[in-house]
């Protein structure tokens, strides 16, 4: 995400943590995030186009998708480990907007890397949600 908010080509620089200690994931994440906060600090990068893996858009798109990309794999890895799966829900039905609307029930498989929605009760938790609808069992 920063690669991409510092104008460069996010499809060019895969992302790679290969020196990080066991102890210092926590302080590489807080790096790392604070790097995409100063690439998007500029409020005219919200409009220019960016390179991210899903095609050439704009930056307040890409950083949708980036808030997307964290929460739902953040909730898989809180999954796997047996961790709380709920965090800030705004964000969550912000993601969750951002992916009805790309992600449409019928555009999966083929190329589209997401499994059919899994159907979730109406009231089902925000992340729940989020996660069902791509494709995940929650």
């Amino acid at each position: 995400m920063a690669v991409a908010g510092e104008g460069g080509n996010a499809l060019a620089r895969p992302a790679r943590a290969d020196d990080v200690t066991d102890d210092g994931w926590l302080a590489a994440y807080q790096a790392a995030s604070q790097r995409a906060r100063q690439a998007w600090a500029d409020d005219a990068k919200l409009d220019a186009l960016v390179e991210v893996p899903w095609g050439k858009i704009p930056g307040r798109f890409a950083i949708a998708g980036y808030i997307q990309e964290i929460l739902t794999h953040g909730w898989d890895l809180a999954k796997a480990t047996g961790q709380p799966t709920e965090g800030d829900p705004d964000l969550a039905f912000f993601a969750l907007a951002g992916a009805k609307r790309v992600l449409p029930p019928e555009a999966r498989g083929d190329d589209i890397p997401f499994a059919p929605v899994v159907p979730v009760p109406p009231d089902a938790a925000p992340y729940a949600q989020l996660a069902a609808w791509l494709g995940r069992q929650p």
